[in-house]
């Protein structure tokens, strides 16, 4: 059997193998607590005071406000509901993003049940964010607006660094859900004036279960987990010191992302552009708003998406659509559902999403095998 093309980066990407030998040597010679009292914490705690100076450093902030987790949704999790319920005195109003990832959405839910007023800001036909209409949604008791970096089904870049200067303005709390960005953007969370900001390991290369979340000092949040002082007192819990190795090394690796990143955009426009020479009735979906190069959300009108995902696997070649739920049955995207495209745009969509492995060969039989599939 033909080696495996491995679309699907957005979901995850393979973890280097520098990032692997990093956490293999660190576990080999080291095992302490940093939260124990005698020598054998010592080195576990510089170590971990040492990763935390250098990712404060490649967001623009402070090592205090960096608190370590075990990743993108507790992140998620953490900002919104601990800042919530923190500042519900000030006012128990939020807006969301209507295409956030459901670990924000959830969030919301839940928080809409214990009281809390929710505003969806609908993006338009393009995937963008309107700022006029988050300036609309407004209230006088809204306290916090939760809006992703890079939209994880579509690739689109929000305005961010707009919404940061808005909600600065206005005395709202800024969340931004930065999982699809960190490490592949050059990120400075004071220019973009985020007061909080999630971060994962595993879409840079690095191990699954860690991740972080940027605080800004003097933001309050309400704690969430109980029973220990870690993470001066932010997140309790033992650190997960060997993963948190593994994000340093990742994030290191990705020093080189400007030319990582071109070579990716090239062999992305590769794949739209072929794609809609072989297959004309494809559509690129939020090709005229600037996107992250690693992702790319094309429909094939006529088809299911779920059956010519299947069909895809089979040829050797892995991809996603939307969100999956429980049962493992696939949805529509919400994120195309609120842009407002046709079902027949919706139901045939597919993303693929490419990544450092990626390689000019996959994308040349990835095309074959999509062509191939297609044909009417």
């Amino acid at each position: 059997m033909n080696k495996q093309i491995y679309l699907d980066n957005a979901a995850t990407t393979p973890v280097d193998k520098r990032v692997t030998k990093a956490m293999f040597e660190w576990q080999e010679n080291n095992f302490g607590n940093p939260s124990s009292p005698h020598r054998h914490r010592q080195a576990s705690k510089i170590k971990l005071e040492e990763v935390r100076d250098d990712v404060a450093a490649s967001l623009g902030c402070l090592s205090k406000e960096i608190v370590f987790t075990s990743g993108g949704t507790e992140s998620n999790n953490k900002a919104i509901i601990g800042a919530c319920l923190a500042n519900r005195e000030k006012g128990n109003h939020l807006i969301v993003s209507a295409v956030e990832h459901p670990s924000v959405l959830a969030t919301a839910d839940y928080l809409e049940k214990t009281g809390f007023e929710i505003s969806y800001l609908k993006p338009d036909e393009t995937g963008l964010i309107s700022m006029a209409d988050l300036e609309a949604k407004v209230q006088p008791n809204t306290i916090l607006l939760s809006m992703m970096y890079v939209n994880n089904e579509t690739g689109v870049i929000f305005p961010i660094e707009k919404a940061g200067n808005f909600c600065k303005e206005k005395n709202i709390i800024f969340h931004c859900d930065a999982v699809q960005a960190f490490g592949k953007m050059d990120i400075d969370v004071n220019m973009l004036n985020a007061d909080l900001f999630s971060f994962s390991a595993h879409k840079i290369y690095g191990p699954k279960g860690v991740g972080g979340l940027f605080v800004r000092d003097g933001i309050a949040l309400e704690p969430i987990s109980f029973g220990g002082g870690q993470e001066a007192n932010k997140r309790a819990g033992t650190e997960n010191l060997v993963g948190i190795i593994g994000l340093h090394k990742a994030l290191e690796l990705m020093q080189n992302r400007h030319e990582e990143c071109q070579d990716i955009s090239d062999l992305r426009n590769k794949l739209e552009r072929k794609l809609g020479e072989q297959i004309p009735c494809c559509v690129i979906n939020a090709k005229d708003v600037e996107r992250s190069p690693y992702i790319s959300n094309i429909s094939f009108p006529g088809l299911d998406n779920q059956s010519l995902l299947l069909k895809m696997d089979l040829a050797g070649l892995s991809a996603s659509v939307g969100s999956a739920c429980s049962s493992g049955s696939i949805k529509q995207s919400h994120v195309l559902q609120a842009m407002g495209l046709e079902d027949a745009i919706i139901n045939s969509a597919i993303r693929f999403s490419l990544g450092r492995f990626t390689r000019a060969e996959d994308i040349d039989a990835a095309i074959e095998i999509i062509a191939g599939l297609t044909t009417f």
